[in-house]
């Protein structure tokens, strides 16, 4: 039966903890979220460009050592 208080007891204090942990989390704002967006959608349409011009040297290069 201790054993059983003792879950419960634990139980219950690791709700507690975890609501009063929630309550620090930070929300981003629809703003934040629409800038954090653009940035990635950003950043992957750089990459994208760059690994697309890096494959058209190689695929060039690889070319011109089979002829």
């Amino acid at each position: 039966m201790d054993s059983l208080k003792s879950y419960l007891t634990q139980g219950t204090s690791f709700v507690k903890e975890s609501w009063t942990e929630l309550g620090k989390v930070h929300f981003p704002t629809p703003k934040e979220t629409l800038q954090a967006t653009l940035v990635v959608v950003g950043l992957v349409m750089v990459l994208a460009l760059w690994l697309g011009l890096i494959d058209m040297g190689a695929k060039g290069f690889v070319r011109q050592i089979i002829r």
